[in-house]
């Protein structure tokens, strides 16, 4: 059983005239301010998120044996590490991942991230620095 409300008004009851004189003098969309206390509660908690979270530092380049050898111990002893990459983003923040080395194939490694079950390949030229076991 569908329930139908009835209608206070009949669409057929206003001609093409009538409506088009509501909606030119009449009627005042409040555009996007009918949104902006839905938008800004959602914006406003992911800044201040962000504002919590500490900015990464510049940390200085690695050697590649160095990147290697951390990389490494931290399979084996599948232990977390922080990788720091080359790239920067606008505000001179270097983009970072945290989580275990799960695998090397050829030029990259695999890296099972800490705050989810996502795996990423990295490659190893892109790698600035690694941090074993400490969380910055």
């Amino acid at each position: 059983m569908v329930y139908k409300k009835p209608l206070k008004y009949n669409p057929d009851d206003f001609s093409e005239e009538a409506i088009q004189h509501f909606f030119d003098y009449e009627y005042q969309d409040r555009g996007m301010l009918k949104w902006q206390g839905f938008f800004l509660s959602d914006h406003t908690s992911a800044l201040n998120q962000e504002k919590d979270q500490p900015a990464a530092e510049l940390l200085p380049r690695q050697s590649a044996d160095e990147i290697s050898s951390r990389l490494f111990q931290s399979w084996q002893s599948r232990r977390p590490v922080t990788i720091q990459m080359q790239e920067i983003d606008g505000d001179q923040v270097p983009q970072e991942f945290r989580g275990v080395v799960v695998g090397y194939y050829e030029n990259e490694v695999g890296l099972k991230l800490a705050e989810s079950e996502k795996t990423l390949q990295l490659l190893l030229e892109e790698i600035r620095n690694v941090n074993i076991g400490q969380k910055r």
